[in-house]
């Protein structure tokens, strides 16, 4: 209905009695596609024009905020003039207002072609630049259409009765869509008594504004005229404006809750895909129960016949002292000592107590973190409060995207891994991707990786706190990791240097990706994303 010929009629019927015989103070554009007119009186009134195709309008305020900067002055030929009268095509979506000079600003709804155009006695000139051809064009069907300052009478003839709906639509193109889908919900005789009567509503009902916050959706309409869903808010006004002032504030207000509600519930099926898997993975660790007892045995099995073990066995083959008459293969690593493969069985055993008792203890807490983020996603999906979800973001420790800082967005650009549920690491997705990891995101006292002589990726472990030490077995993680993101992918064992962030340099000419190190260490790792590396969906 806001493009609607009918209710821009009522609109500049309603508006001439405000605006005839005001006189133009300034006009100036500080917003893309608005255009204002200021106007010099007491009460200190705003026309307010909006040349966007897709939300064409133009309304009336009376308080508006010049910005002292990057605003421009327009149309200057019409300062100090008088408004005459306004007017609308008999025909078009053409707003007309006649000055004192015999100027005409014309507001135009047209597609692209959407405008505010200003004819003075020598020139004819247009807000946003059009091609020569087109404003010669418009100039020319502006000037020469019939103009109104009335509501329409609308006046059939008896002929008009006898057309179907495609012939009234080629003889009164204005009348537009919106007026015969109502004319065919309310159900008249034919359609052009239909069609007078949803007009006759709009003529004289007071407008409303319908709003769907489910579905961000918002109308303009009349009293009486058909609502389709019960359930949506209406708003009632006397006057045009006012419902088109509260029609453009909604409009912005669910643009904006769509755009926080998009990013927390982006957020939370994220965290809640994170969650499932630890959960999963937690409770497959608790279903198969603790290997301890197995792998002590295996240890001391080995242990017993340690002398009949030798480096370079890949497996052995062993009385078992626990079962009668049997015996029993033992793998082993073919890099190991005797005593190593023997203690790694043992070490294994601590681990998987270890891991068995840690996966209890965490199932609840991770039961309850899921809990939480599911009420977090029931309370954003009903919310249609700006204030409301920027408190559920900051319960959940989300950063609007309006409030991102420059360290969030590159983030963005390369892998995540997370490091026993606590430790973030960046790894680099291309020599680009490198430079900027290394020379733009990374902090001084952050970690720094890469495989030694090999094409990789940089990775960066971030250090939250300078005074707490990162454990041994984290860098050694990160650096298998990195080693990962190697050309150096499949090799056994592969050196990787790490050093502080602070001690990575790039010197002038170095190709993308390249870099020198004033200070290193050497790591020998497996290429792999280690037990407790999580990676973080993009």
């Amino acid at each position: 209905m806001l493009k609607s010929y009918f209710f821009l009629n009522r609109h500049i019927v309603e508006l001439r009695e405000v605006f005839i015989n005001k006189k133009i103070k300034s006009i100036f554009t500080q917003e893309k596609e608005k255009l204002v007119i200021e106007f010099e009186d007491e009460e200190h009134l705003f026309l307010e024009f909006c040349v966007n195709h897709s939300l064409p309008y133009f309304l009336m305020r009376d308080f508006y905020i010049r910005a002292k900067k990057n605003s421009l002055e327009l149309f200057e030929p019409l300062k100090g003039k008088t408004i005459n009268d306004i007017f609308i095509a008999s025909n078009d979506r053409i707003i007309a207002f006649y000055f004192n000079d015999a100027s005409i600003l014309f507001f135009t709804i047209r597609g692209k072609f959407t405008n505010v155009y200003l004819k003075t006695t020598a020139d004819f000139s247009s807000f946003k630049k059009i091609e020569s051809e087109d404003l010669t064009n418009i100039e020319n069907e502006v000037i020469n259409k019939n103009y109104i300052n009335e509501f329409h009478s609308l006046d059939f003839t008896e002929e008009d009765y006898l057309l179907d709906i495609d012939s009234i639509k080629i003889k009164y193109p204005f009348i537009g869509k919106d007026i015969f889908q109502y004319a065919k919900a309310i159900g008249s005789k034919s359609l052009i008594d239909g069609i007078r009567k949803v007009v006759g509503i709009i003529k004289n009902n007071n407008p409303i504004v319908i709003v769907d916050y489910n579905n961000y959706d918002i109308k303009i309409s009349f009293k009486d005229l058909p609502i389709t869903d019960s359930e949506n808010k209406v708003y009632e006004f006397d006057n045009s404006n006012d419902a088109l002032l509260l029609y453009i504030k909604e409009i912005h207000h669910l643009a904006s809750v769509k755009e926080k509600k998009d990013i927390i519930l982006k957020h939370i099926e994220r965290e809640l895909k994170r969650i499932s898997n630890k959960q999963n993975n937690l409770l497959t660790i608790i279903e198969r129960g603790s290997k301890e007892e197995d792998y002590n045995r295996l240890g001391n099995i080995l242990l017993i016949n340690i002398n009949k073990i030798h480096s370079g066995m890949n497996s052995i083959t062993l009385d078992d002292i626990y079962e009668s008459d049997q015996t029993i293969e033992i793998k082993l690593d073919p890099k190991l000592s005797p005593k190593e493969n023997v203690n790694r069985y043992f070490e294994k055993a601590k681990e998987s107590k270890t891991q068995y008792h840690k996966a209890i203890e965490l199932i609840e807490n991770v039961s309850r973190e899921k809990d939480k983020l599911i009420e977090f996603k029931n309370k954003t999906s009903n919310s249609s409060s700006i204030k409301e979800l920027e408190q559920i973001a900051k319960g959940l420790k989300i950063k609007m995207k309006t409030e991102k800082n420059i360290q969030e967005s590159i983030s963005e650009k390369f892998k995540h891994y997370i490091v026993d549920n606590k430790y973030k690491v960046y790894v680099g997705k291309d020599s680009k991707s490198n430079d900027l990891l290394t020379l733009k995101f990374a902090k001084q006292n952050d970690y720094w990786f890469h495989a030694r002589a090999v094409p990789g990726s940089h990775v960066v472990l971030r250090v939250e706190n300078t005074k707490e030490p990162i454990p041994k077995s984290v860098l050694k993680k990160v650096a298998s990791l990195a080693a990962y993101h190697s050309k150096a992918k499949t090799a056994g064992l592969v050196p990787v240097s790490y050093t502080f962030k602070k001690y990575v340099v790039k010197r002038k000419g170095m190709e993308p990706g390249k870099v020198a190190l004033l200070k290193e260490d050497t790591i020998l790792v497996t290429p792999e994303i280690p037990e407790g590396v999580e990676f973080v969906d993009e």
